[in-house]
Parts: structure tokens; C-alpha cells; sequence
């Protein structure tokens, strides 16, 4: 369930591990095999922390749907990157709210406890918005034991939805008809890519 305290506060920690590992970010963002014209669903926005690294590779005609469920969030994203023809701002829950779109490449940043199903809701997205040959990646800058920590620290020790290992989500997700085909899980970063 949806707690907008919890989820801006966990944006704004999240923000800081960002600032502090962009090698990390790259490699999520390398990930998803990117082309200049390729159409891209960042499906936790947050503050747009993302935005610069993906911009870098939609050199052509391509564009980000930058999609978050806190207003507050994605107008702190719009003010630092809306000035940019690369993205388009979408309020929305993109576990609970239709989306409209198919896309060549979707990120998952950091957000994936925090969703009330996140196997289901991933398949959601791999099978209704991905395209063929699209990549899906589920990353986070920092260790999988950072993540849960993180979550635990800010009082949601009662959470179900903790990170597993990668080995374990990936299986979990192949089990639910999705192709994985890369995982890391180490002190620098946490990516599951799924490819359809």
C-alpha cells in the first residue's frame, strides 16, 4: 500500500546513495542496450535521477516516460530536467495504473521492494509495454544488504517485500514466463536484466 511519507522519504536516501556511485548507475543504464530512438519507461522516476544518464545515449529521436506516483517528486524532476525534449512526466502507479505505451527499454531503480507484488508487476510490464528484443532491468547502485538495511532503518522492518538475492528473483521470475539473461549481485551494484 501506497505511504507518500515513506516513499518520498526513501527517494530522497535513495538520491543520496545515487550521488555517490555514478559508475554504477552507468552500468544499469548500459543494461539496457539503449539506441538513439528508442522510446524508454523509467517506471520510478523519483527526483530524475536517472534522466542525465539515460539522455546520454537518446541522441536521435528518442525519449524518456518519466513516471512517478508523488507529485512532489516528479516536479523536482521537471524543474531540474524538464527543460530537456528527451521526457515526458506521467503522475502515475505504474503497479496499480493502466499504462499507455510500448516501450524499447524499461528501468525499475530502486524501487522494487516497494511494490505490493513486484514479480507480478514486472511481468505486467514485460508482457503489455516491452517490446521484442527490449530489455527490462531491475537496478540499484549498492548491495542488495544496503537496500534492505535501508528499508529496515526507516521502520519498515514488518515490509514483505525485501530484496532477494538476484539468483533467487531471477529464478522467481523465470518461473513467471519472463527471459532473464544477466544478474549481478555484489557490493557495488544489484541488476537483474530480463529480455524479451
Amino acid at each position: 500500500m501506497f505511504d507518500p511519507e515513506f516513499h518520498n522519504l526513501l527517494l530522497r536516501k535513495r538520491d543520496e546513495t545515487v550521488e555517490n556511485n555514478p559508475q554504477a548507475i552507468s552500468l544499469i543504464v548500459a543494461r539496457l542496450e539503449l539506441k538513439p530512438d528508442n522510446i524508454v519507461l523509467d517506471a520510478t522516476a523519483g527526483t530524475g535521477q536517472l534522466l542525465p544518464y539515460l539522455f546520454k545515449r537518446l541522441t536521435g529521436s528518442g525519449w524518456v516516460d518519466a513516471y512517478d506516483l508523488s507529485c512532489g517528486l516528479l516536479e523536482q524532476a521537471a524543474a531540474a530536467y524538464g527543460s530537456s525534449a528527451k521526457a515526458r512526466f506521467i503522475l502515475g502507479d505504474v503497479e496499480h495504473d493502466a499504462i499507455f505505451g510500448a516501450y524499447d527499454a524499461i528501468v525499475v531503480f530502486c524501487m522494487l521492494p516497494s511494490f505490493d507484488d513486484p514479480v507480478a508487476t514486472v511481468k505486467r510490464m514485460y508482457d503489455d509495454h516491452l517490446m521484442p528484443g527490449g530489455h527490462l532491468v531491475i537496478g540499484f547502485p549498492c548491495s542488495k544488504e544496503e537496500i534492505n538495511s535501508l528499508h529496515a532503518d526507516m521502520g519498515k522492518k514488518g515490509e514483505p517485500h525485501f530484496l532477494d538475492s538476484a539468483e533467487e528473483l531471477a529464478s522467481r521470475l523465470t518461473k513467471a514466463g519472463m527471459t532473464v539473461s544477466y544478474t549481478r549481485d555484489d557490493d557495488s551494484a544489484y541488476i537483474i536484466t530480463l529480455t524479451k
